[in-house]
């Protein structure tokens, strides 16, 4: 009788957890998280800068409580990668990052440029709209390029940039923060040509670095506007983070908030160049991005 009793007990047992493993997949599938949510890791590339919008989220989720660190390109991508309780704001989105992550759209930038030294610019191949053939000048000109290790410049010059192995003419440097070590680097006359953020190089004179000295140049391809967001982890805690991301900042409140953050991004060419699609994307912003 014991033993009968015993193994009606453990039947019960495994059906018991039967039963919570699909109430736990269905959840899953459902686009509802298992896990519970009171923490988030703000990797951000220079903890001492103050950003706008994670204080808004903040604000607006005070029962979690949020951690920043301040970490490179390299290292908070394999934390995302690895799951941890994390997520990367003023992320470039691409395919492949898609695969890893889970993304909160929040701005859209203008294309990555390329600047090179004035004494070299007659070496840079270029098209009839004065942008730079990137394939022909990583294959055939001889000058010193340089990229940051781990950092996105969108779809396209990734896909340049994978096929063109590394060498002595293109080099990538790890960098920590905003790439402003490199951009010192550089200005020193450690590469003839890099890739970088457009409005670099204001950056770079708003530092006091000798900007006289170069030139910002479009890239041929690079053309659309690239997609920044959020990432957390492709788990169900990354998940549960997204959702809750975005249920603040899709809302019209969160939407200008956006767009008053991101005023700044955009020369006047840009602004004129890419205005309808700026105001698309707020308003699209203004509504959740994860369905129910």
């Amino acid at each position: 009788m014991k033993k009968n009793l015993l193994l009606a007990l453990l039947q019960g047992l495994s059906l018991a957890l039967g039963s919570a493993a699909g109430l736990s997949q269905a959840q899953e599938a459902a686009g509802a998280s298992p896990v519970r949510l009171d923490h988030i890791i703000w990797l951000k590339a220079d903890a001492s800068r103050s950003n706008p919008t994670l204080n808004f989220i903040a604000k607006k989720l005070p029962q979690i409580r949020h951690e920043t660190m301040s970490t490179n390109s390299i290292r908070s991508w394999q934390m995302i990668q690895r799951g941890e309780p994390a997520c990367r704001p003023l992320t470039v989105r691409t395919a492949a990052r898609e695969e890893e992550a889970y993304f909160v759209d929040t701005q859209l930038a203008a294309p990555a440029e390329l600047l090179v030294r004035r004494d070299k610019l007659a070496r840079v191949p270029r098209n009839s709209a004065d942008e730079v053939d990137l394939v022909l000048l990583l294959k055939k000109a001889p000058l010193r390029g340089a990229i940051a290790r781990g950092r996105s410049y969108g779809e396209y010059i990734d896909s340049v940039l994978a096929q063109q192995p590394r060498g002595p003419y293109l080099a990538d440097y790890a960098t920590q923060g905003f790439g402003e070590r490199l951009q010192d680097m550089l200005a020193r006359g450690r590469a003839d040509f890099w890739i970088d953020i457009s409005g670099a190089l204001l950056h770079m004179q708003a530092r006091d670095l000798p900007v006289e000295d170069f030139i910002a140049l479009p890239i041929q391809g690079a053309t659309q506007p690239m997609l920044l967001g959020i990432a957390c982890p492709r788990t169900p805690w990354g998940l549960a983070a997204s959702r809750a991301i975005d249920q603040v900042l899709g809302t019209p409140e969160g939407a200008a908030h956006l767009q008053q953050a991101s005023a700044g991004s955009f020369g006047p060419e840009a602004l004129k160049r890419l205005g309808p699609q700026i105001e698309q994307f707020y308003q699209r912003r203004s509504k959740p991005q994860f369905s129910d």
